[in-house]
């Protein structure tokens, strides 16, 4: 069974064979709990055999030159031991390029006088992106010990994948890295790649990354934005049903395929990813996003050649929004007062967060592949009358198409202010401009009563060519 352990590395932890243990001039008796272990040396083989299948499974990877091998860690009195061995070294995908280590627990079985008899368990197979490792020195009945914590080179095997920092600092020809431009995005994430290379080595600033014999090593350097995160359109706490599911990025290799661990991602930033393939190799390698929920969505696209293997919606084979935004306001009478309609940002996809009602928030999601949901924000500004209008003034925010008709709202946003803060109305996905603005009309509003709203200036363009 595959069990959570420890915390995750922020490290740039790396490289080649493992360090040579420590040998001492003979066997040792291994206790737990002061009773002898009894046959502690099958415990190590039984171990060992059980972590074969989490290595022929690819939930880990093989992270030295010498072959994995299980210990016990010492607790630091005498000869005692825990009631776990540690089998690697190895990689967790999805964690950084340092060694890991697999807990697998033992059972006592029977005791006799001062000896106690144990069988081992499942190995504890930390999740994707999760690292786990032994806190002592370890040691083997043959008296060998090794301390984990001192630093190992590292030779990455077979399934190997790990997600690095990126500072930004060094450009791509300074690493080696040749320049690729390739988008993949949804509502809630989007991830440029910017770098690829397949190097004999990838040099880090605390060693060496190789692969080991049958394997190749690559290197992706990306751009990545978690919108759940930093889109404000989601930052939101009562959703009908379930809150939108963040959505997974995936890497995959012939034979395999690695989800990139979610905590590993920055909310707006750059990684490294490194990992091996088969050599020879067999098949494409592909980077896909998959967007969860009741309107799920597989997207694929090959890398390096940036080559899309699936029929993405066309809206999202655009950009979301410009680099930069230029605000824009339009002048408007509200009752007895002037206010400001000031456009302060658009969002074009395929997913848009709206409210329902008074309370809860949904996610809308544009009725053919052909179409896109644009959302235009918006602050009131002026002299605010002291009303909570949104919900009744929303529909008088309308959006125009270049062909002069009204684009259909599928809803909005809004709090206790006099006007909605978003709407979000359904366009064809290939619309590159539309114009925006209120029109007049009377709404019955609390503590006003019946006002009349209507524009004072004319509506406002937006470019839509991003």
């Amino acid at each position: 069974m595959r069990g959570a352990v420890l915390g995750l590395t922020v490290l740039l932890a790396v490289t080649g064979c493992a360090t040579a243990p420590k040998t001492q001039q003979k066997a040792v008796q291994l206790t737990v709990d002061g009773l002898k272990l009894a046959d502690a040396s099958d415990l190590q083989s039984q171990a060992e055999a059980q972590l074969a299948y989490t290595l022929d499974y690819g939930y880990v990877a093989r992270a030295g030159a010498a072959a994995v091998s299980c210990w016990f860690a010492k607790t630091g009195v005498e000869s005692e031991v825990d009631k776990r061995l540690w089998c690697g070294p190895v990689q967790v995908p999805g964690t950084g390029a340092g060694t890991d280590w697999v807990p697998v627990p033992i059972k006592e079985v029977t005791k006799n006088g001062d000896e106690v008899r144990y069988e081992v368990q499942s190995p504890q197979v930390p999740e994707n992106g999760k690292r786990s490792t032994p806190g002592g020195v370890l040691v083997r009945t043959d008296g060998k010990e090794f301390d984990p914590s001192k630093q190992q080179d590292l030779t990455a095997g077979r399934d190997f994948l790990a997600v690095l920092p990126d500072d930004g600092k060094r450009n791509n020809a300074d690493l080696g890295l040749g320049n690729v431009d390739i988008k993949l995005r949804d509502d809630l994430l989007a991830t440029t790649v910017t770098g690829w290379a397949n190097p004999d080595t990838w040099i880090t600033a605390d060693g060496t990354v190789r692969a080991e014999t049958g394997a190749r090593l690559r290197v992706v350097r990306m751009k990545v934005e978690k919108l759940w995160e930093i889109d404000s359109g989601f930052h939101r706490t009562n959703w009908q049903g379930f809150a939108p599911q963040p959505s997974e990025l995936a890497l995959e290799v012939p034979g395999r395929r690695h989800l990139l661990p979610a905590d590993r991602l920055p909310a707006n930033g750059s990684v490294f990813v490194v990992y091996t393939v088969p050599d020879p190799q067999e098949g494409t390698e592909r980077l896909a996003l998959g967007t969860l929920g009741a309107k799920s969505l597989e997207q694929r696209v090959e890398v390096p050649s940036g080559k899309r293997t699936d029929a993405p919606p066309a809206v999202l084979q655009r950009g979301a929004g410009p680099a930069q935004f230029t605000e824009v306001t339009q002048k408007i009478r509200y009752g007895g007062s002037a206010l400001g309609l000031k456009v302060t940002g658009v969002r074009l996809g395929r997913q848009r967060p709206v409210k329902l009602g008074e309370s809860q928030y949904d996610v809308a999601t544009a009725s053919a592949a052909d179409k896109a949901l644009l959302e235009v924000r918006f602050e009131a500004t002026g002299d605010l009358p002291d009303t909570a209008g949104g919900g009744l003034t929303k529909d008088l925010i309308t959006v125009t198409l270049p062909d002069g008709s009204t684009a259909k709202q599928v809803g909005a946003r809004y709090d206790g202010g006099p006007l909605p803060f978003a709407i979000v109305v359904e366009i064809p996905a290939d619309t590159r401009s539309v114009s925006a603005g209120l029109v007049e009309g009377v709404v019955e509003l609390p503590r006003l009563g019946r006002t009349l709203i209507s524009p004072v200036d004319s509506r406002v363009t937006l470019a839509l060519e991003f």
